[in-house]
């Protein structure tokens, strides 16, 4: 099916629509994707196409092969351990330089983000609050170096295609989000380290036993 796209920004637009079918696994994993056909079915020239394909390399969700194009890359159990491995060491950091140490006005924002995540009934909802939470969390730590390796970790991606767009244990997941708050606020690094670890580990075990489920990759 043909879908046109117009306006002024089509570079966020097709960026955005190739986005959407590959966390939503439109296009299963391994599949290469034509340039070309996809500025066809797009309605659109090559240049958008390829600047959208080019950002989504960079974000993990596709590989590109040398004179042989773009490809959807597969999440495998590896990836998504590694990943998570990677995750909980910036957030540990994070917090080690945070916890007794920022603002009444950033612990405000803390709270308000959680709030947000609480009242997220959409996946989309909860992917942008989730998101927003877990980027202040490391945010506060005053690092502008750690909070762009945080912001472009993979496995924050990978979380959403695992997902295929279902929240899995929302409930869990915001009491843990309510640990990890409590802890700030109580200027205790310990409990917050063991808020972060028990955190990270729910959301691995959710990736791999997704991954299992899906014959060990997706």
């Amino acid at each position: 099916m043909v879908t046109t796209l117009v306006g002024t920004n089509l570079n966020e637009q097709v960026y955005d629509e190739l986005r959407t079918r590959l966390l939503t696994r439109r296009h299963p994993p391994g599949a290469k994707l034509s340039l070309h056909q996809l500025a066809a079915e797009l309605g659109v020239s090559r240049s958008p196409v390829h600047h959208a394909l080019t950002r989504l390399v960079s974000e993990g969700l596709l590989s590109v092969r040398p004179r042989r194009g773009y490809y959807v890359s597969p999440v495998t159990a590896r990836a998504a351990a590694e990943g998570y491995d990677v995750r909980l060491a910036l957030e540990l950091m994070a917090a080690e330089r945070t916890v007794g140490h920022v603002s009444r006005k950033e612990l405000e924002r803390f709270d308000e983000l959680f709030e947000a995540t609480a009242a997220a009934i959409s996946h989309d909802e909860w992917d942008a609050a989730n998101a927003a939470f877990h980027e202040h969390q490391v945010h506060m730590a005053g690092n502008a170096l750690l909070s762009d390796v945080y912001r472009s970790l993979s496995v924050n991606l990978l979380m959403q295609v695992i997902r295929g767009g279902r929240v899995e244990g929302h409930a869990d997941l915001v009491t843990e989000h309510r640990r990890i708050v409590d802890a700030f606020h109580a200027r205790d690094l310990g409990a917050a380290e063991d808020a972060i670890r028990a955190h990270i580990e729910t959301g691995r075990r959710i990736a791999l036993e997704a991954i299992e489920r899906a014959g060990g990759v997706l």
